[in-house]
């Protein structure tokens, strides 16, 4: 018995040990090593045209405080339920609310569709059927909403925000309108197996990623320039040129495309109404909202294969809301249709210029300005700070 003992009293000791040290780790590591970059003051530009102005220098002054920016979200879901039936085909993204957990303090807060406050306790979080998931980022689904964990540190670093001018402000709302649209994905109609499943990037196939690479800068510069088809079809080119020369390529980004890039053209509109509802208040406002956006390649260029098809699919919906009559039902009915190839098909009788042939420089070029993008990876103080806040 006294040898049970004392070997059960070994191990414990090992285990507060290990425990200690695993949570030592990682507070040095979020702490000293690895600490989220900040900065009080934002370093992108605004995207402007002289009449609208989207960023976050269009909200100044930004919320200080977790309570200033709760009623910041609260106009912005507010403002989402009023034009959400019309963002999508028979849209169920409708009356929603949000619940708020300020990670820090463990306050929590109910938002309802019409934009009122609420203050919940965490028992009556859980009655509400949401998950917590109180980390950097953590978000769940709830019958009628989406749980959302927010830290009040980060509401005034504008590196963390900064990025999305669609929104312009501390980004939960994001989480709320697009990983809620990938909910009404799931009655979509589904591929039998999904080729990159896994969700891998293939950034070691430079001349697959220059190509795409280039046809997200002609899609972008055909949303930017409305009157002008011509970059479309240059883009279209591009597109078919790239399917022949990249076929395992493209097969890998079906799903994305499809997927990620619907849910993130739902994000780009869902924001832009919601978050800028002086600026934008009909669709006229929102197309020229949309070609401003396009015009920041700085912002909306990215490497990688699951990434670009954010990009591409998103800003490809964009045109096909000017060209393509009830393209959102047709291809929630296709589960291999993604947004470039209905757009492809609905010009399938349009004589296409020449694809642009990239020149193996320009392919090494983007595979160094790749792997400095992959060197300066956000990965490491990211993860210390997700452990720091699920352990902390």
């Amino acid at each position: 018995m006294k040898k049970f003992k004392k070997i059960a009293l070994v191990l414990l000791a090992i285990i507060v040990s290990l425990a200690l040290l695993v949570c030592g780790g990682v507070f040095l590591g979020h702490k000293v090593l690895f600490p989220v970059p900040t900065s009080d003051v934002p370093s992108i530009e605004a995207a402007t045209d002289g009449i609208l102005t989207l960023g976050v220098q269009a909200h100044m002054p930004q919320p200080a405080t977790i309570d200033e920016y709760v009623d910041v979200l609260a106009r912005q879901v507010k403002r989402y339920n009023e034009v959400a039936p019309k963002l999508w085909h028979e849209n169920a993204l409708t009356n929603q609310s949000i619940i708020v957990e300020e990670i820090g303090k463990n306050d929590f807060w109910l938002i309802e569709p019409d934009g009122t406050i609420k203050s919940l306790s965490k028992d009556e979080v859980l009655e509400r059927g949401a998950q917590r998931t109180p980390y950097f980022n953590g978000f769940s689904q709830f019958d009628g909403g989406m749980y959302v964990a927010v830290a009040e540190n980060d509401i005034t670093n504008y590196l963390l925000f900064e990025e999305y001018p669609h929104l312009g402000t501390y980004d939960p709302f994001i989480t709320f309108v697009h990983e809620g649209f990938h909910v009404q994905q799931e009655d979509w109609a589904e591929m039998d197996e999904v080729p990159n499943r896994g969700r891998g990037e293939f950034l070691e196939d430079t001349a697959a990623r220059a190509k795409r690479n280039l046809l997200l800068r002609q899609v972008l510069k055909a949303v930017s320039e409305p009157n002008n088809t011509q970059p479309m079809f240059d883009a279209l080119a591009t597109y078919e040129d790239y399917k022949a020369q990249f076929p395992d390529d493209y097969k890998a980004s079906i799903y994305t495309d499809r997927i990620e890039g619907t849910a993130y053209y739902y994000e780009l509109i869902s924001c832009l109404y919601s978050a800028y509802p002086a600026q934008i208040k009909d669709e006229s406002d929102l197309e020229s909202a949309l070609s401003l956006l396009a015009t920041r390649e700085d912002v909306y260029v990215d490497y990688g294969l699951v990434v670009e098809g954010y990009m591409i699919g998103g800003f490809t919906c964009v045109l096909l809301d000017r060209y393509v009559d009830g393209w959102q039902a047709k291809l929630m009915d296709d589960p291999e249709m993604t947004p470039l190839e209905m757009l492809y098909q609905h010009f399938d009788e349009e004589a296409l210029p020449a694809a642009v042939q990239l020149t193996q420089a320009e392919i090494d070029a983007l595979g160094v300005r790749i792997q400095d993008s992959s060197d300066a990876g956000t990965g490491p103080y990211l993860l210390f700070r997700f452990l720091y806040d699920f352990l902390f």
